[in-house]
């Protein structure tokens, strides 16, 4: 790159920096407050909880990534334009793909460390929440029971007991379909949550179970006198974590267990997972192709600039969301898998033909005049304020 390029790449490395840095702080506050019970409902500490969203961090960094690619790119562009260093650039014959390189190099360079991070980083820290909250919401069961309610302590596991003496349960009913092919219903006179060995456990006392193999009306009935459940990783009956498909590896999606669950119920979700990670690069790249379509033609008008950032920021939610509308359509089949590629590549055709042939879009001039009205009322407002202090 040229001394000039270098000064556009290291703007617009420090503007979507900026950006993205922001909007992972928002998101993270936002889920901390959303999941603030998983401090505050039993003994966690504060510490476990910032360890649990620490590790939520990664993948909320892949997600506003291309966000702040595109308001960096609009960001550095519309204030070289308000500063006239474009229209001075476009007169001494600098192209218009020598302005967009060092942004489309920031593009890449961030559609390399999604794609990183989509391998590698995010399905290993997914999967440490995962043992965080599974290991915590196992710790939070004794707080959780209350008496004469439903309480659902998974997403397959309903608990129900009639009174309870702290630790100490009595009249106890669980509904237990972890196991895709056979339901259990438990019903126990008394029992208690207890740990032995390391392990989280619901003792059951006189009582029987109720099972029921799927695809079939056969119900058995077992009467026990005591009867354990291992309840220290709300995961599938035989005791082993239930990853979702985004905590796991990629060399387990290249080869899935016929038997995981996850496998079994939405066939397609696993191919569409892989094809995610290997597809979810190209939007950061897109991002930026799409900042430069935008906002990378001189410009005069000040209210164009408001007008780019609404149009960038409107633009990565089209794309993101068609990208998840994609990922939907192939849960079951996985037919229409092409589509995780041909949206991104589409739009960065799209934008390399609006950067070529110099074409934008303008906001009407209606709109333009009214947001010059607006821009003029708050300035009025700031100065009558400033006015004031001094005073």
């Amino acid at each position: 790159m040229n001394s000039i390029q270098r000064y556009i790449f290291g703007r617009m490395l420090k503007a979507s920096l900026g950006s993205t840095l922001a909007m992972v702080a928002l998101v993270w506050v936002t889920q901390a407050v959303s999941r603030i019970d998983f401090a505050t409902g039993s003994g966690n500490s504060i510490t476990s909880f910032l360890h649990f969203m620490s590790l939520l961090i990664p993948q909320f960094l892949t997600a506003v990534l291309p966000f702040g690619i595109a308001l960096g790119a609009v960001q550095v562009l519309n204030a070289m334009n308000s500063d006239s260093e474009m229209p001075v650039l476009a007169s001494a014959g600098i192209g218009k793909w020598q302005i967009a390189k060092p942004i489309l190099i920031v593009g890449f360079m961030a559609g390399a460390y999604t794609l990183v991070s989509s391998h590698f980083i995010e399905p290993y820290t997914n999967a440490k929440s995962r043992d965080v909250l599974t290991q915590s919401r196992a710790n939070l069961l004794t707080t959780l029971i209350q008496a004469g309610r439903f309480t659902r302590a998974d997403k397959d596991l309903t608990i129900y007991v009639n009174d309870k003496n702290g630790s100490a349960l009595e009249q106890i009913m669980i509904s237990d379909t972890r196991d895709p092919k056979l339901d259990l219903i438990y019903y126990a006179q008394s029992g208690g949550v207890g740990e032995v060995n390391g392990e989280s456990l619901l003792i059951l006392n006189d009582g029987e179970i109720h099972r029921k193999t799927a695809g079939t009306q056969d119900i058995t009935v077992i009467r026990f006198a005591s009867y354990a459940i291992s309840l220290s990783q709300f995961s599938r009956a035989d005791g082993k974590t239930n990853y979702f498909v985004m905590e796991r590896t990629t060399s387990y999606l290249l080869n899935p267990d016929p038997n995981d669950r996850e496998v079994q119920r939405s066939p397609g979700k696993i191919t569409a997972e892989l094809h995610r990670r290997f597809s979810n690069w190209l939007y950061p790249v897109l991002l930026g192709f799409a900042g430069v379509a935008l906002a990378g033609k001189p410009r005069s008008h000040r209210g164009a600039s408001i007008t780019n950032f609404i149009l960038a920021f409107g633009a990565a939610i089209i794309y993101r969301g068609l990208a998840e509308s994609a990922i939907g359509l192939n849960k079951e089949t996985a037919d229409y898998i092409y589509l995780l590629y041909l949206i991104p590549l589409i739009g960065i055709a799209i934008s390399c033909w609006m950067i070529e042939t110099q074409r934008t879009i303008e906001a009407p001039d209606w709109l333009l005049r009214y947001m010059d009205k607006v821009a003029e009322f708050v300035k009025n407002i700031r100065l009558t304020f400033a006015r004031r202090k001094v005073s």
